[in-house]
């Protein structure tokens, strides 16, 4: 199984590494495909490609069964299931890692109901996210395979991106010493 998890990553926080290391202790056969959004991805204050992709590598050094993608840098930004499709032509089983908190959006993105149908989701559990019953409700009329996963670690990107040094906390120190040196979110 390859678990592709998305996301701007920007920056990637404590709560990215958690994750990751969820799933591989969850799927211990699996690999983790993670899969920052490109630079034309519409996102405000969206650190440079290059940026988040450098700060991903240190995040995840050195851990197996990870593989950090640059898939998206290469090309203009198609929905995510442009990019599972894209990523299927190389890897096999693959499955969507998703927050239940952005669930309740997922109706804007692209093509959604083809995503739903054609790729299993993982859902990491969040306190301010949909709980399963509401999910399931929300989704009751579209093909869909949800597996919930409990995660509560609460950190937030933006949180970190407005003061980065009172929350120096949330990233793993490589990670903080890379946003100094290059004078990223305003340090």
């Amino acid at each position: 199984m390859v678990i592709v998890f998305g996301g701007s990553f920007n920056p990637p926080t404590r709560a990215h590494l958690e994750i990751i290391k969820k799933l591989l202790d969850t799927f211990k056969d699996s690999t983790v495909l993670v899969l920052p959004v490109g630079n034309d991805y519409k996102k405000r204050e969206l650190e440079k490609f290059h940026h988040r992709f450098d700060m991903l590598k240190l995040l995840c050094n050195g851990m197996d069964r990870v593989i950090i993608s640059d898939l998206e840098a290469k090309k203009t930004y198609n929905g995510t299931l442009g990019s599972l499709k894209e990523l299927s032509k190389t890897y096999h089983n693959l499955h969507f890692v998703i927050g239940s908190d952005n669930l309740k959006d997922f109706h804007t993105w692209i093509s959604y109901q083809e995503l739903l149908k054609t790729y299993p989701f993982i859902v990491m559990k969040r306190e301010t996210g949909l709980t399963e019953e509401d999910t399931e409700v929300l989704f009751k009329d579209l093909e869909h395979h949800f597996t919930f996963i409990p995660f509560s670690v609460n950190i937030e990107s933006s949180k970190i991106r407005k003061s980065v040094h009172e929350r120096k906390t949330d990233l793993t120190h490589e990670v903080y010493e890379y946003i100094q040196k290059n004078h990223l979110y305003g340090a």
